[in-house]
């Protein structure tokens, strides 16, 4: 027995549910600000969030849509996928990592053997990688520009990620918040790791959920036009494991 699930969801519109089912998921930038009692610090990382939750908890958790998808964790296992780690705002911890790595970042104009730098460059970018899995305990919610909670819980989510790896080709592991505030922006960043896909076969899927019930047949009838990935066995298994926001809201 455990306090946490087998299952990771990702919830999204029915549109993007329908995309990641036919072409599994694409990395996208998302906006992020650590806050510490004196520090802060803001940029944009490209990852896939997941959250680590139960089905009668999953009502609480449909803020980022009403469609979803659960994989399992042996899955996310195996993909590298890691929870993310969640620190009081008013910890003295958070301001000592972003003063450290803003210390390290520093020194590299000061080290001229090309070695050194090197070296030193890869140690800062190892350490910068731990902003990339930092999530504040709780703090403001913001969206599209808008306050929607002045102090949210965000460790309620429980969240897992997806990051490419450091050294992949071509992506910027971090862009300054500065660089990604527009739409245009982030579309153009993007665009950069649009080839990066985290993949799923059928077999990882544990649930799928959509709205209502009218939704139920339309997702049927769609993974039957999906067939290269969907084998007749595997829209009958899938059929029977689909679930209703109103399900859960409800009835779990």
């Amino acid at each position: 027995m455990s306090l946490y699930p087998t299952t990771l969801f990702h919830f999204t519109s029915k549109e993007f549910l329908y995309q990641i089912l036919e072409s599994t998921f694409k990395v996208s930038y998302a906006r992020e600000k650590i806050i510490g009692p004196v520090n802060n610090r803001e940029f944009a990382v490209p990852m896939v969030s997941f959250c680590d939750l139960k089905l009668s908890e999953l009502k609480f958790f449909l803020n980022y849509g009403k469609f979803g998808i659960g994989l399992t964790k042996d899955w996310a296992n195996k993909n590298g996928l890691s929870p993310v780690m969640y620190i009081n705002r008013h910890c003295q911890l958070m301001d000592n990592l972003i003063s450290g790595i803003t210390g390290i970042y520093s020194h590299l104009s000061l080290v001229e053997n090309i070695n050194q730098f090197n070296n030193l460059n890869k140690s800062y970018l190892n350490v910068m990688n731990t902003y990339r899995y930092i999530k504040n305990y709780e703090g403001e919610l913001w969206r599209q520009g808008r306050l929607e909670n002045e102090n949210y819980r965000f460790a309620d989510e429980r969240e897992w990620r997806f990051v490419p790896q450091l050294d992949t080709e071509g992506v910027a592991p971090f862009v300054g918040i500065s660089k990604i505030r527009s739409k245009k922006q982030k579309e153009f960043y993007n665009n950069k790791v649009n080839q990066i896909r985290l993949n799923f076969s059928p077999d990882d899927i544990k649930y799928l959920v959509v709205e209502k019930d009218s939704d139920i047949t339309e997702l049927i009838n769609y993974l039957h036009s999906v067939k290269i990935r969907f084998d007749e066995e595997t829209r009958n298994r899938l059929a029977s494991r689909i679930l209703t926001v109103e399900q859960i809201e409800k009835d779990i």
